[in-house]
C-alpha cells in the first residue's frame, strides 16, 4: 500500500544506517549536522528530532523569525497610535480655537 511498508513514515522518524548506507539504488535523501546540537538529521528538516531546536536555513531566517513580525506589529501600532494622538491633539486645539474666538 505505500510501497511496501506496513504504516506510512513518521513525520519525526530519525535517519538510520539503512538511510546513510548508500547501498541500495533508491534515491537517499541528503542529511546535514544540526546548527544546534550536530547531530545528523534530514536536509529539509524544519525541526531537529534530537534536540527540537528550529533549523532555519540562511536565507530563510528573517522569514521564520517570529522576531520580525512582533517588531513589525509593534511599529504598526506604535504608528497608529502615534497618528490617533496626532489628529486628537490637533482637534483640541481647533476647538480650543473656535471657543476662544466665541468667547471674545
Amino acid at each position: 500500500m505505500f510501497g511496501g511498508r506496513d504504516k506510512p513514515l513518521e513525520e519525526k522518524e530519525f535517519p538510520d544506517e539503512s538511510d546513510l548506507d548508500g547501498d541500495d539504488d533508491a534515491v537517499v535523501a541528503s542529511v546535514e549536522p544540526c546548527p544546534s546540537c550536530g547531530e545528523l538529521i534530514y536536509e529539509q528538516a524544519q525541526q531537529c528530532p534530537h534536540c527540537r531546536a528550529w533549523v532555519v536555513r540562511s536565507g530563510q531566517r528573517w522569514r521564520r523569525s517570529r522576531k520580525w513580525y512582533v517588531r513589525g506589529g509593534l511599529y504598526l501600532a506604535k504608528t497608529l497610535v502615534l497618528n490617533w494622538l496626532f489628529w486628537l491633539v490637533l482637534a483640541a486645539i481647533g476647538a480650543v480655537l473656535v471657543v476662544w474666538e466665541m468667547i471674545r
